[in-house]
């Protein structure tokens, strides 16, 4: 047992044991870590349809108990595996941008790169990110909260990168979302058959349509010409 209960002197007391030197709180923790790689392996592999407790439990090498002491239902389970995936590639993006060398296109490249990386070092994470968990309503009800959180950091990169030739917030914004929505289905589609389309070439030919896309983004600060009356 893990928890044993003894009364003395009319004080009831809790005592954790530890198993192999690992505390009991470390023991959970370490649970439901594998809890989550498992959720990300099965939707991975089998979709929101084959998506079960016991499956995910025997993915993790768990019994079914410790996914109900863990997460309140499969849902709240499925949520946060969404988090933990997100949460990775945002820390992969911002380590790039941070070490990324001046330069736009130095900064566009390390973005694409992270992310390209990151689908291909854990496809599993990769597919789960981009399609496979969507139909689940643990994941639903996170996709949009993440996907801002994605277009506020691009708008973030894109005010850095265009300076003074930034056009208005309500332009960034769009330019982010335009970015974020159109690179999260081009690599969408990619990571079926990456062989398809080598990495190196990939890279290169999103970065150069990025580069495209912040040229483009420069013009939106441009007021447009007045038009001409056609009064007499």
């Amino acid at each position: 047992m893990e928890v044993t209960t003894a009364t003395i002197m009319g004080e009831t007391t809790q005592t954790r044991r530890r198993y192999g030197g690992v505390p009991a709180a470390q023991r959970e923790e370490n649970r439901r870590e594998q809890l989550l790689e498992a959720v990300i392996a099965v939707l991975a592999r089998e979709g929101a349809g084959g998506l079960t407790v016991r499956r995910v439990a025997a993915q993790a090498g768990l019994s079914t108990r410790f996914v109900y002491e863990s997460y309140a239902d499969l849902d709240e389970l499925t949520g946060a595996a969404f988090d933990l995936a997100s949460a990775e590639l945002a820390r992969a993006l911002g380590r790039a941008v941070q070490q990324a060398e001046s330069g736009r296109r130095a900064c566009m490249t390390a973005v694409v790169e992270a992310i390209v990386d990151f689908f291909l070092a854990d496809p599993a994470k990769g597919k789960f990110l981009s399609t496979k968990a969507y139909a689940h309503p643990g994941v639903a009800r996170r996709r949009l909260a993440r996907s801002e959180d994605y277009v506020a950091a691009f708008a973030t990169v894109l005010r850095d990168q265009l300076g003074d030739n930034a056009p208005d917030d309500r332009a960034v914004e769009l330019t982010a979302r335009f970015l974020v929505a159109g690179f999260g289905e081009t690599i969408t589609a990619w990571i079926r058959d990456p062989g398809a389309y080598p990495r190196d070439e990939f890279v290169r030919d999103n970065v150069e349509l990025f580069l495209g896309t912040l040229t483009a983004a420069e013009r939106l600060a441009v007021p447009s010409a007045p038009r001409r009356s056609s009064g007499r």
